[in-house]
């Protein structure tokens, strides 16, 4: 065994080949690492942009309301007032940002579907027809050179033109009868070879992830664990993938033939009958058509703006105003916050069916993703990076929350004729973001990983005994 290995090492070094493969990989994994810290670093330097304009809208309205809370500054017209809690409310809203994960360079995942900041507002279309391109978030990204797209599509290939002909290279030239005159089986031989060529291509993932994420700034840490672990439990089932269909002993033409079948399979067939599926078992409503309904809702509640507001004030006596004597500063705007109720049960169904579609999307592909290693790879890849579905999904409803606070702070005292006041400012609600919440499945798709692996070298093993003594295979 361990002659035929150090044979096989001391083969490696010595071939060509090897050299190009740590070329290869390396060019085509930095690569991928760049192409991710660039839509990071744009991904960032937006946030900061929003946030900057943010705090200089924060400081200067600050600023005006002290002033003229003290008389410094004549009072501007009242649309432009930033005492006014209408004026303050929809202009200087607070940003709801998704800040990007340390390892977020690695996987695209669904970051260039759905937006990173969302501004709250008094009034204004519901933040869930708003928030993102509402699409299909369950598809699979294709096409995407990030460090994701390599691991799972290019590097099977890299395993199978690595190994596909180990058996039957020998047994063209007639070499393989000159081994198997040694003590050794077939079955053995075989498997110390693809082993050797595992350890020499999982150096080369290894040094090549790791160089290339710490050229960008990424620390070692136990995300970067985790990411090398699912790399090589992937790389292994190639290798084991390989090893079957070397057993069979067919040529290397017909080789590469089967294992280039088994990828598309495997890594296209299978990913693209999940993600269609999904949608087409679980479409998601026209966004025209909420659009639409908002629209006419929000046009029928003007119509019966008066008879809603006085119906909202019997529905919530705690929000009517003291003095009856005053005319309301607000009241263009308390018969629009009247109307909000109607305006969201009108649209609720079309929302509510929305919500439904993409948790039954999630649910099919959580469901069915153990049938493809890609699958597995791309889910746990996207979770690690903080691109997931769940993660959006996670920010999408804190958005809402945040929304849901910053309106209620000004709505009870809009009905109450109230100014913004400096000392309110402290007490503003304030926003947060955290992905603490986001269920993973990193175990899970570990373990399904290792299952795939286990099945193809079982198959191994059954494909050796079957074929052995048959011809099909030398003994």
């Amino acid at each position: 065994m361990f002659t035929s290995s150090r044979y096989e090492w001391i083969s490696l070094l010595r071939d060509k080949w090897v050299v190009a493969l740590v070329i290869i990989f390396f060019s085509i994994t930095f690569f991928a690492v760049r192409n991710g810290h660039e839509k990071v670093q744009e991904r960032t330097q937006s946030i900061e942009e929003v946030k900057t304009a943010t705090a200089q809208a924060e400081k200067k309205y600050t600023n005006d309301i002290d002033s003229l809370s003290r008389g410094l500054k004549s009072a501007p017209e009242p649309w432009l007032d930033p005492r006014s809690l209408s004026v303050y409310g929809q202009r200087a809203g607070r940003v709801v940002a998704m800040d990007a994960e340390p390892l977020a360079l690695i996987a695209t995942g669904q970051s260039d579907l759905y937006t990173h900041t969302v501004k709250p507002k008094l009034y204004g279309e519901a933040n869930a027809l708003g928030f993102s391109e509402l699409s299909n978030p369950v598809q699979l990204m294709f096409g995407t050179f990030d460090l994701a797209f390599v691991c799972i599509y290019l590097l099977p290939l890299l395993v199978l033109a690595f190994s596909y002909n180990l058996l039957s290279a020998d047994k063209e030239s007639g070499v393989l009868r000159l081994t198997v005159s040694q003590p050794v089986s077939m079955y053995q031989w075989l498997f110390n070879k693809l082993l050797v060529r595992f350890v020499v291509l999982a150096l080369i993932i290894i040094l090549s992830i790791l160089i290339s994420l710490l050229m960008f700034g990424v620390p070692v840490e136990v995300g970067v664990m985790k990411l090398l672990v699912l790399v090589l439990i992937y790389t292994l089932f190639w290798f084991a993938v390989a090893f079957l269909i070397n057993l069979f002993g067919a040529s290397s033409g017909n080789n590469a033939i089967a294992l280039v079948s088994v990828w598309v399979v495997l890594v296209l067939l299978i990913p693209a009958f999940i993600s269609q599926s999904a949608n087409t078992l679980y479409p998601v409503p026209s966004r025209i058509n909420m659009i639409h309904q908002y629209r006419v809702a929000e046009a029928e509640s003007n119509k019966k703006a008066s008879e809603l507001l006085d119906g909202y004030l019997r529905d919530h006596p705690e929000l009517a105003s003291q003095d009856s004597t005053q005319k309301n500063q607000y009241s263009f705007w308390l018969k629009y916050f009247a109307s909000v109720e109607v305006i969201q049960a009108a649209v609720k169904p079309v929302v509510s069916e929305y919500d439904a579609a993409l948790e039954e999307q999630q649910h099919w592909v959580n469901q069915w993703r153990v049938l493809s290693p890609a699958v597995l790879m791309q889910n746990s890849l996207n979770e690690l990076a903080g691109t997931s579905t769940g993660h959006y999904q996670n920010f999408r409803k804190q958005v809402l929350v945040f929304s849901e606070a910053w309106r209620s702070y000004f709505t009870p005292r809009m009905f109450k004729n109230e100014r913004m006041q400096p000392e309110d400012i402290a007490n503003l609600p304030q926003p947060g973001y955290s992905a603490t919440q986001v269920t993973t499945h990193y175990t899970t798709d570990l373990i399904g990983l290792f299952v795939f692996v286990a099945v193809a070298l079982g198959g191994s093993v059954l494909a050796y005994r079957r074929f052995v003594h048959t011809g099909l295979v030398i003994a």
